[in-house]
């Protein structure tokens, strides 16, 4: 996942409620408004992924439409969406998203692990 899409998730997850990572959450959201305000479709992304955070398809959609208004080359975008992983990180606010697709597929997270046992 791209570090703008994987940087919102994030803040959506961590709650956004409140101090430097809502500030830099609401500061990169203002950035990508203001760049990108003729592309609805992007901005429309985001709105409906802050209704329903948890949901992989909004997650799709939104990586979607910054792969396709190739938000990646904007380099103050980018440096702010790390910044706000950034701040995550450090504010202990993190969640850990995995995702994964296909068939038989374990995943661990912090040194545990997981297994994939197929009987036929």
């Amino acid at each position: 996942m791209d570090p703008i899409t994987t940087a919102i998730i994030a803040a959506l997850a961590a709650g956004v409620t409140q101090g430097t990572v809502s500030d830099l959450y609401n500061g990169l959201k203002q950035l990508i408004k203001t760049k990108y305000c003729n592309r609805n479709d992007l901005i429309i992304s985001i709105e409906k992924l802050e209704q329903k955070p948890k949901s992989n398809a909004r997650q799709m959609e939104l990586q979607e439409q910054i792969e396709e208004n190739q938000l990646n080359e904007d380099i103050n975008i980018v440096d702010l969406a790390k910044k706000l992983m950034d701040e995550i990180k450090s504010s202990g606010d993190e969640k850990h998203i995995m995702q994964a697709k296909g068939k038989f597929i374990a995943q661990a997270d912090h040194g545990s692990a997981a297994n994939v046992t197929i009987n036929r």
